[in-house]
């Protein structure tokens, strides 16, 4: 019987540094998958701007280029772009980013922020969409910088809280 309690013990530690792990691990991803969107828009951004392409072709292009975890999410706005199904740029891009970055480390504000920029960068001319394409990096890049200056202490956190949390309930089972 004590030998189960042990065991016990030891898988609810193990699950509740697990758990703590795996929150630490999804900050720092989020922080990864913010920059590679700042990457993307910067790509975007140069493509409109200085090469002139429609935003069509430029997100096609972009989706040719990229290979990341994005690189679906780029491939179906461009498909969907080019079907002619008379579906506004709006409505293709909140779509994909609803189904296409759920997998993402991405958290419900970013993603409510991406549907919100695809909003505002598909019916405007080129000007627009380059200053559209400016204030949301420039939002990405604040959020990426308050991120990763609190990333090494909530990695703590997350890490702390998963063992202590575990032998919390270990103290309260026995």
């Amino acid at each position: 019987m004590v030998f189960i309690k042990i065991i016990g013990c030891i898988l609810i530690i193990t699950s509740s540094t697990g758990m703590g792990w795996y929150f630490s691990g999804e900050l720092k991803n989020r922080i990864s998958d913010l920059k590679e969107l700042k990457k993307l828009l910067f790509l975007l951004r140069g493509d409109i701007r200085y090469a002139n392409t429609p935003l069509p072709e430029a997100v096609q292009a972009l989706s040719i280029r990229h290979n990341g975890k994005f690189k679906q999410f780029l491939t179906v706005i461009a498909n969907r772009l080019f079907e002619l199904g008379g579906v506004s740029f709006c409505n293709i891009w909140k779509e994909a980013v609803e189904k296409e970055l759920e997998n993402t480390s991405l958290s419900k504000k970013d993603l409510i922020g991406l549907s919100q920029f695809g909003e505002n960068l598909g019916y405007l001319d080129k000007d627009m969409q380059i200053n559209t394409l400016d204030l949301y990096i420039s939002q990405l890049e604040e959020e990426i910088n308050d991120l990763s200056q609190n990333v090494k202490q909530k990695s703590y956190l997350y890490n702390s809280l998963g063992i202590m949390g575990g032998i919390f309930i270990i103290i309260v089972m026995l």
